[in-house]
């Protein structure tokens, strides 16, 4: 029976040895092929040893069926062990050979690893270079547009220490001229809306006298300004002079009936309504003798109020032959009459 046994054994082990043979074969010719096709064949040569790896261990199985069915039942358990030992290391040279083909297929494919991680950490370092340059190019950008801004503040910075550089002098010269020049626009204001004569003086005074050019053109430009206000003839409108109120004591139906007395003294009460003073020079122009001349010529003179002296004036040279468009200009009327006062007598006596 042993030797019946050690027979098949014998049989069974033979190919066993030319698979291994055919592996080693394959293996060697395999190393010469593409690394694709390597592992391809690798893993056909896996395959196959386990399939032959099973094939072997069933023909153990059945050997060993067929030695215990042989076998007397009563002989001792130490003629199974050396049979137990040759199927162990049938099973660890099975598995030797599969880790050594595992290991050659790995060897193989190592190189192609190799590159396509080599492959991998390039493209990475390329992306990491390119996101730092990007993050640099932006970085530089703002730098330049953080140096501009500088830059503008800078000389911002520059022209306010310009303006703070002014010595304290020159911001009260500065002051003081702006105060002064309110001061001539109030003057306008009064000479205009209240009829102020002393405001008009006081602005003529300043544009002949003043030392401050600024001012002096100031000045002449507020009384230009009054001038004009006093162009329209309709500055007070119409009115009649209330003669029942006024002469109380002499039976008068209408102004036109006062004479050059009453109309003088009307016209010298500086207590009067204005527009009765106003009505009184405009109402003298029909009375045309000297004595109204020398009235008229007064007023133009010494009255305080602008609307009294422009009627006043007006009067004055439609009835004497004056000329002059500028009717707030007493000094040239006065001047004229001066001047031509016994002729202009003369001729109103006649």
């Amino acid at each position: 029976m042993m030797d019946s046994s050690q027979s098949k054994d014998s049989q069974k082990a033979d190919p066993l040895a030319d698979a291994l043979e055919r592996l080693e074969r394959s293996v060697a010719n395999r190393e010469k092929s593409r690394m694709t096709s390597l592992a391809e064949s690798g893993s056909n040569v896996r395959d196959k040893e386990v399939v032959k790896v099973t094939e072997s261990n069933t023909a153990e199985s059945k050997v060993n069926t067929e030695v215990v069915v042989s076998g007397d039942a009563n002989e001792p358990n130490k003629n199974n062990e050396p049979k137990k030992n040759n199927t162990w290391s049938r099973v660890t040279s099975n598995i030797i050979v599969q880790l050594s083909c595992v290991l050659a297929v790995g060897y193989l494919l190592l190189p192609a690893f190799k590159k396509d991680i080599l492959k991998d950490l390039l493209l990475a370092l390329e992306s990491d270079q390119r996101a730092e340059f990007e993050g640099k190019a932006k970085i530089t950008e703002e730098l330049n547009t953080i140096g501009e801004r500088i830059d503008s503040m800078s000389e911002e910075l520059k022209s306010i220490t310009q303006v703070t550089e002014v010595s304290a002098k020159d911001v009260y010269k500065e002051l003081v001229y702006l105060r002064e020049r309110n001061k001539l626009i109030t003057l306008g204001d009064s000479a205009i809306h209240n009829s102020d004569r002393a405001s008009l003086d006081q602005l003529l005074r300043v544009s002949e006298l003043s030392e401050d050019d600024r001012l002096k053109a100031g000045a002449a430009s507020e009384i230009l300004r009054v001038k004009f206000a006093y162009m329209n003839g309709l500055r007070r409108g119409t009115h009649t002079i209330p003669v029942g109120q006024l002469f109380p004591d002499q039976s008068l139906k209408n102004e036109t009936e006062l004479d050059t007395d009453q109309l003088i003294e009307l016209l010298d009460n500086a207590e009067a309504k204005v527009d009765n003073r106003v009505r009184a020079a405009y109402l003298l122009a029909d009375k045309r003798n000297s004595k109204a001349a020398d009235a008229l010529a007064k007023v133009v003179e010494t009255d305080l109020n602008l609307d009294v002296v422009r009627e006043a004036a007006m009067t004055f040279s439609e009835m004497t032959g004056f000329k002059n468009e500028d009717l707030l200009n007493t000094d040239v009327l006065l001047q004229w009459w001066r001047s031509n006062s016994d002729q202009v007598r003369i001729m109103l006596s006649n």
